[in-house]
Parts: C-alpha cells; structure tokens; sequence
C-alpha cells in the first residue's frame, strides 16, 4: 500500500524527531525504545534501533576519551610542552601562561558524566558535548589528594573531537550524606553464623580451606584464592539475631569487618555484606550481597570535606 503525500511527510518528521532525541545519551536511548513501539503500532514493523543507539553510545565514548586525555594533559602541562596543548585545543600559545613545573600531580582522569549541550557550524554539521571529568590531585607528591571536578566541552564533527575551549573547574553534586548501617546485632565468636561466615571469608580470601564447605550450591562463589596472605575478622554484626539451628531456608544479612595482609604484610581494611541461609540446620552462605543493609529509620548526615589545601602541611 502506497502512502499518501501528507504521511510521508508525517514519517520524514518522525525520522527527524528521532535524530534529534538521540542526541542526548540517556534521554536519547529511552525515546528510542518508547518510538519502537509506536513505529510498530503504527506501520507493522520496526525501525532500526540498533545503529542510531549505537552510534551514540560509541560518540559518547569518544569524546569522554578524549576529554579524560585532553584534563591530564592541560593539568600537567609546563612551560617547557605547552605546544602539546595544540593536539587538544586551538589556543595563542605565545598567550597561554603556564607553570614552570605541572601545577599539581594527578592520578589517571575519569568520566562523570557526558552531556549533549546542542548543535554548533554554520550548517549543524557539529555536535557539542559537555563532558565532566574527575582526578584526584595534590599539589606535590607527599600531599594528601583531593577530588577535583572539570568540565570540558567537546566539539564532534565529522573531522573528529576536538576542545571549543579550556575547562572549568566546577563543584559537582556535594560531598553527599551518611545514613548508619543497619546492623544491630553482635555476634559472638561461638555463634554458629559468625563460623560459618568467619571461615567463609577466610577460604574465599586466601585460600585457607574450601569455600565449597561454607557456602549454597546456588552462590556460584568461587574464591579469590591468594589474593591475601592472611586475614582477622574483627567482628560480625546482624540485622537480626540469627538462631543457632536455622529452618530451611530461613535467611539472615551480616556484615563483617575484615583487616587482610597481603605478602608484603600490608594490612588493608575489608568490609563483607554477606546473606546466610539455613540449610540442613546450619547456615551457609548464599551470597554477597551488593550493598549493606542502610537504615530507614535514621535522617541523613550532611558529610563535610575539608578540600582546602591550605590547611595541609607544606614540604620543607
């Protein structure tokens, strides 16, 4: 069946719609799949999804790669390499001031988010993308690090990406909140849940004994076997009081604090939100879970961070 001439030019806006939602990664990838869906209604078959989402995920890539490279190298840069700028950004290098010596040392860049800003070039041939990256940084090598947030904006086009100016250095979201763990049951080392949770940990940790012993067919845990030389568990708490003999399949979230020594006797401080399951009329471990238990009773704590440097000690 042929289409008549009014909706063509329906199905010519809707492409155009399509194009322009999906510019913006999140919002873009949930206004495809919502067209899917009326596409079909409407026409019997489905659009090509999959190439527009993908473009946009592998676009979403490159400019936050290069943004990531772009902050490393405008934070480091010196006097003496200021022309390596140039890979990154068009700028008057005779203008640029630097630091004789990088301004601050940084551990490797990451991406916090990536943002579609609109359309640039005289014939909307360029895309521009905000892309936000955050290092931690310190002023010399013995100086405690801090978090620090830029934001770049990238210009796509077909030549490649490249920056329309030099970044900002923005404040983010806040330092966040803290809410207490809730937890409020301690176990004692006789506890038949401490045990089993105890050897677990000690198996799945260094290899001590076999995780097979302490943990459900289901869990699919295997072990990191030798990743610490040794460990301590320096306590175990509970959502609730566990029984000593469990009904099958009664459930119970624990937490355990875990200080591990690696083989240059190295302490590191571990902390384990483990689910127990009766079976047989003892506990096992079922699995770790992704997150502790978070109360829901208590109000959040605005977290303070002390991010001036000045407060820091000087090298001599």
């Amino acid at each position: 069946m042929q289409m008549s001439r009014t909706w063509q030019r329906r199905v010519q806006r809707g492409k155009s719609a399509v194009t322009a939602a999906g510019k913006p990664l999140v919002l873009g990838l949930a206004a495809l799949a919502g067209l899917n869906l009326v596409w079909q209604f409407l026409f019997g078959s489905p659009p090509d999804l999959v190439t527009p989402s993908r473009e946009v995920v592998n676009k979403s890539a490159v400019v936050s790669a290069f943004a990531q490279d772009y902050v490393s190298v405008w934070l480091t840069a010196s006097q003496s390499d200021v022309a390596s700028l140039n890979q990154f950004i068009t700028v008057d290098n005779a203008n640029l001031q630097l630091p004789s010596t990088p301004a601050v040392v940084i551990n490797t860049p990451t991406v916090v988010a990536v943002t579609y800003a609109g359309m640039a070039g005289k014939d909307a041939d360029a895309e521009v993308f905000s892309v936000v990256v955050g290092v931690t940084q310190r002023p010399y090598e013995s100086a405690s690090p801090q978090r620090a947030l830029y934001r770049v904006p990238v210009l796509w086009s077909r030549y490649g990406p490249r920056a329309a100016s030099l970044p900002a250095r923005i404040s983010g979201p806040g330092a966040g909140a803290d809410v207490p763990l809730s937890y409020p049951t301690t176990l004692s080392e006789s506890d038949p849940a401490y045990s089993v949770a105890s050897g677990f940990l000690t198996a799945y940790l260094t290899g001590d004994g076999q995780v097979e012993r302490y943990v459900t067919a289901e869990s699919k845990l295997i072990g990191v076997a030798g990743a610490y030389q040794s460990i301590t568990v320096s306590g175990i708490t509970a959502v609730s009081p566990p029984p000593t003999t469990p009904a099958d399949g009664e459930t119970v979230r624990v937490l355990a604090a875990v200080t591990a020594v690696n083989s240059q006797y190295a302490p590191t401080e571990l902390s384990y939100p483990l689910t127990l399951t009766g079976v047989g009329g003892r506990w096992l471990v079922a699995a770790i879970d992704f997150a502790p238990a978070v109360s829901t009773d208590d109000a959040l704590v605005p977290a303070t961070v002390d991010t001036d440097w000045r407060s820091a000690e000087t090298p001599n």
